[in-house]
């Protein structure tokens, strides 16, 4: 079994680069692999190793003073989950790309015992999700408002469609909690009153409330691309294939690279498919791989 951590911590790095080579030898030396982003503003990481490793990493890291109380969400995964091991600085570590929206302004936590009774008391709430369309398209809470972005950076845009709340009670959550830092401060920034962030997004709420408000999977940005959050006999799924109906929260990418669009696909639609998305996909590489091209489409 191997060890996966998810981490982030908001806070002044005053030289990213030295920082980022001190965390690469880090990890190069633990045989960790994963993505770590680092910024003037801080680290947002997740890595994959021995449970020994992983608690080498979360040991050393604490040595800096800056990231001593940093938070850890842990899972465990069958298999290596990371392809390599990538450390790499960035102007943001998530891009939200607006001036003046920091974390000095984020909105405060509501911890997920406190969410769950938020939910369960049937006191008006509206429950936002900040991630990604494909990402709530296999998981989300239940009622939750599900803004129809590609990336993150298109989440300035969504809030203006949200105008009508701005007097209402509202919780963001993401999966483990970075992106929310901004999206709930960017909420505040544009008039939005009574806002909270869920501390330490789905994966915190699904380790306290396995069979909770949460419907379908959760998805991560590693090989395993889907995390169970409910139990087997209470999960319920969401998503469905795009070809058949099914009910699935598998994923896979189009074959077709310049495409490359993410989307739900059983496998029996998969193989008859050959991957691809649509017709349009599959007719582009015809003439590359005229032998291993086809498209049914059921």
């Amino acid at each position: 079994m191997f060890t996966v951590l998810l981490y982030y911590k908001y806070t002044d790095v005053d030289d990213p680069q030295k920082f980022r080579d001190a965390q690469f030898a880090l990890c190069a030396r633990l045989g960790l692999k994963g993505r770590i982003l680092i910024a003037n503003e801080g680290l947002n990481g997740t890595v994959c190793g021995t449970a020994e490793a992983c608690e080498q990493y979360m040991s050393e890291t604490a040595h800096d003073e800056r990231f001593a109380d940093m938070t850890y969400k842990v899972s465990e995964a069958e298999e290596q989950v990371f392809p390599k091991l990538r450390v790499v600085v960035r102007l943001e570590i998530v891009t939200l790309g607006v001036e003046g929206v920091t974390t000095e302004h984020t909105a405060p936590y509501i911890e997920p015992e406190e969410f769950q009774k938020l939910l369960e008391s049937g006191e008006e709430v509206y429950v936002v999700d900040a991630r990604n369309n494909y990402e709530w398209e296999v998981g989300k809470f239940k009622g939750a408002i599900t803004p129809d972005i590609n990336h993150f950076r298109d989440f300035p845009d969504a809030v203006k469609e949200l105008s009508h709340l701005k007097k209402k009670k509202i919780v963001t959550y993401c999966t483990g909690g970075v992106r929310c830092e901004k999206a709930s401060a960017l909420m505040k920034k544009e008039g939005f009153e009574d806002v909270y962030q869920l501390h330490g997004g789905i994966v915190a709420y699904g380790n306290k409330f396995p069979d909770g408000e949460w419907l379908g999977k959760c998805y991560v940005f590693d090989k395993r691309m889907m995390l169970d959050v409910n139990t087997p006999e209470k999960e319920v799924l969401v998503s469905e294939c795009l070809f058949c109906n099914q009910k699935s929260a598998r994923m896979i990418n189009c074959t077709n690279a310049d495409c490359n669009l993410q989307f739900v696909c059983c496998a029996d639609c998969e193989k008859i498919n050959n991957g691809f998305c649509s017709k349009k996909c599959a007719d582009s590489l015809k003439y590359v791989r005229p032998n291993k091209v086809s498209f049914i489409g059921v």
